[in-house]
């Protein structure tokens, strides 16, 4: 919308899958709008998600609860190298 390539992904906690394009389920609980990195810092844990929402880093539609469950504990920790 303001000149930035968009990409959709849907992750879906209760089956626990990923996936890229247009969610086609219904209505999602929570929709989170971020940049790249705003997205890397927080699946990284090097940005809190509370504080990303708080600094309007990261906009949320839908369910707060439902968006709370959302944290980096869900992502997988990098491998070291």
């Amino acid at each position: 919308k303001i000149g930035f390539d968009e990409v959709s992904y849907i992750v879906d906690l209760k089956k626990g899958e990923v996936t890229k394009g247009k969610y086609e389920g219904g209505k999602p609980d929570a929709t989170f709008s971020f940049t790249d990195d705003d997205f890397i810092k927080v699946a990284t844990g090097k940005m809190n998600p509370q504080i990303a929402f708080m600094r309007g880093a990261m906009k949320i539609k839908g369910s707060l609860s439902a968006a709370q469950k959302f944290t980096p504990d869900i992502f997988p920790k990098p491998a070291k190298m």
